[in-house]
């Protein structure tokens, strides 16, 4: 059986639109197709003044900044028009200079792609996942297994061939796939031949298998590391690459290691007609076999490198981790897609035009007038974590090595680095001259406008969020259930009745605190005689809770993983669906009522008119 998927187009930057039909029982479940440039970034906010706007009809979500998944593999037609599969369930095609990108249910990596024609290409991945393209939709077909599928290969579009988990092999006939008999229980990685009656496939344990036309026949590798490629010129030049930088040839009689003169693990292997055999993997090893020898260097900046292609040709196409893709036309390697971010953990608005997304890997984005632009400043080996600020020309970033840093119009970055070097999780202030940050051994810094100076905690617990009303009314939370507040004299550890991590916080404007952590946790405590009861609340979801905001009116909204917004105005918690299923860290709301979420992989979404 098979499922088809409809994609209508926006021809502009606007949301995309994807329906689907005629499910089958045993479809895979294609979600969504978002199609659109990999790298678009817009963030549409409306400009107007700080005094919260009556809330519009008509918001709905949409994606800022798409995701930039690790690239597994790559298939193309020429070396402008190809296919590249990725993890999370994400298979992208680059066609004249343009990039579309579709998504699919339950982020199933897929693993391989291989193609007969534009409107004929395959992919396979994770749980059996199994697709067609024929040019306008992708098809999701039944593949004979539900186990994790990781190579493909085809002579013809009529005779293709997948191999997985467990030793899973399976043609394709052009209307159909029918499982074959491997001989094995062992994983097998890749397959691939010269033509219908030449075959190998590779695997776990240095498994390789020969198919004749009539049967699949195990070969003596030479070695016991797992295989994880196989290309070769013809039938008796044949290369295998896996692990611990493992390389070995087969000349048409029998196979030979080889020394690579590296233990990184080698994703794949390929190579230009009349030019050397290059094998690549992790840390951005790129190998190349010349004059018998293989010949070492780095590329990519160290990023892991996963697939290549060739065009039969001129130009070889390797894709790798954070959505990278890069051709190679002789004699210059052109980056055609490069992932912003591991991750975007922290966000603020400044007003409602302005908006700044912190994360790992020193990133720092500005969004201003529906652009975001990346200002990161020039800090070698720093993940920010927290983002705070009194406007859009002045806010400070905090993040691990006890690094803090302000960003002013018109002047360089203040830096300070903290002497204990404690990572930092968490900035708020109540203005630019009382401003606290906590975070590692429950560290608590405090900034008056000139210098940081650091507080008595009450905690060695990591701190994990600071959020108050004012200087006389500060709370942070963190690890084993913390909570600590600050009177204005001193700061004062409270009875919270759990142990579970506490993620983030925030004071609603009439004095009720939120405070919500790990499995759906959600405790409210309201001020009472000077004290304050911590209470569990439902908040109706399971799933862990990382950021939180809110409003002057005190709407509270609250932010998790599998996409999850909640929103609270005092008596329960509701969902927002966001039709997202990645996990956003952190959410703010500007003063026109707009959201704006983060997460994972550089993902911006935000809830907007």
């Amino acid at each position: 059986m098979a499922s088809r998927v409809t994609v209508t187009q926006d021809t502009g930057l606007g949301a995309e639109r994807a329906t689907m039909a005629g499910i089958g029982p045993r479809a895979t479940g294609v979600l969504l197709a978002i199609v659109g440039l990999l790298a678009a970034g817009l963030l549409a906010m409306a400009g107007c003044d700080y005094e919260p706007a009556a809330p519009p009809t008509g918001r709905r979500w949409s994606t800022s900044l798409e995701p930039q998944y690790t690239n597994r593999a790559v298939w193309g037609l020429s070396a402008t028009h190809f296919f590249v599969t990725s993890e999370r369930g994400t298979i992208s095609r680059y066609r004249d200079g343009a990039w579309t990108t579709w998504h699919f249910e339950y982020f199933r990596n897929v693993r391989a792609a291989w193609g007969a024609a534009a409107d004929s290409v395959l992919a396979v991945g994770e749980d059996g996942l199994c697709l067609r393209f024929d040019g306008q939709e992708w098809i999701s077909m039944y593949a004979g297994t539900t186990r994790d599928l990781y190579g493909l290969w085809g002579s013809a579009w009529d005779n293709v061939y997948a191999a997985g988990e467990n030793g899973f092999l399976a043609r394709f006939d052009g209307e159909a796939w029918t499982r074959l008999d491997s001989g094995t229980d062992g994983t097998l990685y890749a397959v691939w031949g010269t033509r219908p009656d030449d075959v190998f496939a590779v695997g776990r344990d240095g498994i390789i298998l020969h198919f004749d036309g009539a049967n699949w026949t195990p070969m003596d590798s030479g070695t016991s590391q797992t295989l994880d490629a196989v290309w070769g010129t013809s039938g008796n030049d044949v290369w295998a690459v896996g692990a611990l930088g493992t390389i070995v040839h087969y000349d048409g009689e029998s196979w030979q290691v080889e020394a690579s003169g590296t233990t990184d693990r080698l994703w794949n292997v390929r190579g230009l007609p009349g030019t050397p055999t290059v094998a690549v993997g992790a840390d951005g090893t790129y190998l190349t076999r010349v004059a018998g020898s293989w010949q070492p260097r780095t590329v990519a900046g160290g990023r892991y490198l996963y697939g290549l292609w060739d065009d039969g040709d001129s130009s070889l196409l390797l894709v790798g981790y954070n959505g990278l893709v890069m051709r190679l036309t002789t004699p210059a390697w052109e980056t055609l897609n490069e992932g912003r971010t591991h991750w975007l953990t922290d966000v603020w608005t400044a007003d409602c035009g302005t908006a700044v997304a912190v994360g790992k890997s020193g990133a720092v984005l500005i969004g201003r007038d529906g652009n975001w632009l990346d200002i990161s400043p020039q800090v070698a080996e720093v993940d920010w974590a927290g983002v705070w600020g009194t406007g859009p020309g002045d806010f400070f970033i905090v993040g691990n090595r006890g690094l803090i840093m302000r960003y002013q119009d018109g002047r360089p970055w203040t830096v300070w680095e903290l002497v204990s070097g404690a990572n930092l999780e968490a900035v708020w202030g109540v203005d630019n001259r009382d401003i606290y940050a906590v975070g590692q051994n429950g560290i608590i810094m405090h900034f008056d406008g000139y210098v940081w100076e650091e507080m008595d905690s009450v905690t060695r617990a990591p701190l994990l969020d600071v959020h108050g009303r004012s200087p006389q009314d500060v709370y942070a939370v963190g690890q084993n259930g913390t909570i600590v507040h600050f009177d204005g004299l001193v700061w004062n550890a409270m009875d919270s009745g759990s142990n579970s991590p506490l993620q983030a916080v925030w004071c609603r404007p009439a004095g009720e605190v939120v405070v919500v952590g790990e499995a759906g946790l959600a405790l409210h405590g309201m001020p009472d005689a000077g004290q304050i009861v911590w209470e569990p609340r439902d908040s109706g979801v399971s799933f862990p809770l990382f950021g939180l905001t809110g409003d002057p009116d005190g709407r509270v909204l609250g932010t998790g993983s599998n996409g999850l917004v909640l929103e609270y105005e005092g008596d329960a918690w509701t969902v927002l669906p966001t039709d997202r299923h990645d996990q956003l860290d952190a959410i703010a709301i500007d003063p026109c009522g707009n959201l704006v979420c983060v997460g994972y992989w550089g993902l911006i979404i935000e809830y907007a008119e």
